[in-house]
């Protein structure tokens, strides 16, 4: 099933907000010492962006991947080769820090509703998948996750 452009965003978000927040917090460490934010922040880059690729049990998906329930996979469904999920982020994270966030709005508008797939995806020939199961409700005016919450 394709995953929502709201689930993608937020499983971005979460990895992002996390390596933020330790970015943040290594900046007052370098009074003890002078290179330790840097070391702080490169672990935390690795650790949420790329770690959780290397673990069996999480092939495909992040912590932010893990949490919406969604996960990288082939064009055929089968498990993505650890070299390709690496190049993909690398690829996706340089044009997004060297672009200043461009590369993700243009990527926005290049994804459509019935693939979900991003400029990343069709490089790489990767698609992001949604593990959880549909709840079978119709929906006739074909309402966002976020609205069906909301009660709209």
């Amino acid at each position: 099933m394709v995953p929502s452009f709201e689930k993608r965003v937020r499983a971005f978000a979460i990895d992002t907000s996390g390596v933020s927040l330790f970015i943040i917090v290594s900046l007052f460490l370098g009074v003890y010492y002078e290179p330790l934010p840097w070391i702080v922040s490169g672990l935390a880059f690795f650790g949420f962006y790329f770690f959780p690729y290397f673990l069996k049990k999480t092939h495909g998906q992040t912590l932010g991947k893990k949490v919406q329930r969604i996960q990288i996979v082939k064009l055929d469904d089968s498990r993505v080769e650890l070299w390709r999920l690496l190049l993909r982020d690398i690829f996706k994270l340089t044009l997004s820090i060297g672009t200043f966030g461009l590369y993700l709005i243009i990527s926005f508008f290049v994804m459509s509703d019935k693939t979900s797939r991003t400029i990343h995806d069709y490089i790489f020939k990767t698609k992001v998948v949604d593990l959880e199961k549909p709840t079978g409700k119709y929906d006739a005016f074909n309402k966002t996750e976020s609205m069906r919450k909301r009660g709209f």
